[in-house]
């Protein structure tokens, strides 16, 4: 990983000899940006780079090509960490877990095993509860997740952290948040769109 502070007539290379997976800027800070290793550990600038700090993750990053971290769109400190779960060795009941922060990675706190995709619900236009988290979350959770074929993911959403949660469709395909907008698809409809998710729980 290089690092250029004049427009890339300079480079300096930061932390040799370390391995990086990815990269990610803050989606809604621009002086946040966040480098994830290999492992559990992962480096973070709150000053646009000028100096980079290491934090633990609760687990490595996933590999079940989830987004490894997802941002809060009014709280700069709030995380979300998708990452591996007993991976090693056999693996038998290897799974994708999402973890939340509220101190930018200091402590974490589990939101939900065997999950494709989990997601803060507010966006800058779309506004929810703060505390609310989506999941596309499997329904049966046991066993190797990398050998999931049949078990369908289910949209949940949870409050208080998801600390109260409810299931909303079966059988998802996928969410996408855009403008104000919410859409969710399943294997066979795509259910439109949704003002917010209040009108989401209206609508089932």
């Amino acid at each position: 990983m290089w690092q250029s502070s004049n427009e890339g007539y300079s480079w300096q290379q930061l932390f040799p000899g370390k391995r990086f997976l990815m990269f990610y800027h803050h989606k809604f800070t621009s002086d946040r940006a966040f480098l994830i290793t290999d492992t559990n550990k992962f480096y973070y600038t709150t000053d646009t780079g000028r100096t980079w700090h290491d934090q633990t993750a609760p687990t490595p990053p996933n590999t079940f090509d989830g987004q490894i971290l997802r941002f809060h769109p009014d709280k700069s400190d709030f995380l979300i960490w998708t990452g591996n779960k007993d991976c090693t060795g056999k693996g038998e009941s290897c799974r994708a877990e999402a973890q939340y922060s509220r101190n930018n990675g200091r402590d974490w706190y589990l939101v939900e095993r065997y999950v494709r995709n989990c997601a803060w619900t507010m966006d800058k236009e779309l506004t929810t509860d703060p505390t609310e988290i989506i999941c596309e979350s499997y329904r049966d959770k046991k066993g190797s997740q990398a050998t999931f074929e049949g078990n369908p993911l289910e949209l949940v959403v949870g409050t208080n952290f998801f600390g109260r949660k409810k299931k909303m469709f079966d059988r998802v395909v996928g969410f996408a948040k855009f403008s104000e907008f919410l859409v969710v698809a399943s294997v066979s409809v795509v259910f439109g769109l949704f003002r917010d998710l209040w009108c989401l729980r209206g609508f089932c």
